[in-house]
């Protein structure tokens, strides 16, 4: 059964790629086409977001590293109380 099933994939995907391999050529546009197709953002404004959410990401690793310094310090001071502590 499990054979049946593989070939029959098989045979949908050579049959899919008889028909995209007889598709036309290119497609040719008019102006007004042309004048209304966008390729993708443009570089800057790609810059601008690459760089805005870069600047979020170190703000935030800086505020946990000084977070975690801070909770280190301070845990350490804990216990150094315990350890200097004489009744």
């Amino acid at each position: 059964m499990h054979g049946k099933v593989v070939g029959l994939v098989a045979a949908v995907a050579l049959l899919a790629s008889v028909g995209i391999a007889n598709a036309k050529g290119p497609v040719t546009l008019t102006d007004g086409q042309l004048d209304k197709i966008t390729a993708g953002a443009s570089a800057s404004s790609i810059n601008a977001s690459s760089t805005q959410l870069l600047n979020t990401l170190v703000t935030v690793s800086t505020n946990t590293v000084v977070a975690l310094n801070a909770f280190t310090t301070n845990t350490l001071n804990f216990y150094n109380a315990f350890l200097t502590f004489t009744p």
